[in-house]
């Protein structure tokens, strides 16, 4: 007898980076728009087309990397894995082959593996650190209960 998972129990996994990268994004930003400010003032007009174009680039680097990191989250619903990088995305549950923690450079990610062979890694929950562990191992062992208790079975 499966047990149950209540359907309006939908869990949510934000990153815990969200606030510290808001806030480096906000830093870089107020830089560059300093750095532009400085340049402009300053009338330098080889340097400030070069200036002008690689801050441009750097600041679109981080606009990136906030949306990515900063307001990714991962939702349970009984569709499968709800996704929220740049843009929004549903992995199926019946097309989901396996799910396993994975190391990743500097942290641990949950990471699922498609019936189709592809891996994606997803953007929470991350274990940062060593006493992130309970929480993290926790979240992960959440995913693969609903993965466990949904796949092949569909919602209703």
């Amino acid at each position: 007898m499966r047990e149950s998972v209540p359907v309006y129990d939908q869990p949510k996994f934000a990153n815990p980076r969200r606030g510290l990268l808001t806030a480096v994004y906000a830093v870089l930003s107020g830089l560059l728009l300093v750095l532009l400010a400085v340049t402009a003032a300053a009338g330098l007009p080889g340097p400030t087309t070069a200036i002008l174009a690689s801050s441009q680039t750097l600041l679109l680097m981080a606009l990136m990397l906030q949306l990515y990191l900063a307001h990714g989250y991962v939702k349970l619903t009984p569709q499968g894995i709800v996704v929220r990088e740049i843009r929004l995305r549903t992995l199926p549950w019946r097309d989901v082959a396996a799910i396993r923690t994975r190391r990743l450079r500097a942290n641990t990610v949950v990471e699922v593996v498609m019936a189709d062979g592809r891996r994606r890694n997803l953007v929470a929950p991350v274990m940062l650190r060593e006493k992130d562990a309970p929480r993290f191992s926790a979240e992960a062992a959440h995913i693969q209960h609903w993965w466990a208790y949904w796949r092949g079975r569909g919602p209703g």
